[in-house]
């Protein structure tokens, strides 16, 4: 391999991990406001009402979908 094969695999390479490390920040980002839903659901579950339980649940479903779907981009992002 000379030089610039090289020089094009390290490019191709570090963008390669710059697309992995975005959409690690989603996940994190993601799971942080899941775990916020959780502790204030917890907190307060008997002060809060019905429709903000649904309201909360719908998010935190929500979200888990969305970390679903960019844990199978960084699958597939491996592969």
């Amino acid at each position: 391999m000379n030089n610039e094969e090289e020089l094009a695999f390290l490019e191709a390479q570090l963008q390669w991990v710059k697309q992995r490390d975005a959409l690690l920040e989603q996940v994190e980002s993601n799971l942080y406001e899941m775990k916020h839903i959780a502790e204030q659901v917890a907190s307060n579950h008997k002060s809060i009402s019905a429709n903000e339980k649904r309201r909360l649940n719908e998010r935190f479903t929500h979200l888990k979908i969305k970390v679903t779907e960019l844990e199978n981009q960084l699958h597939t992002s491996y592969n």
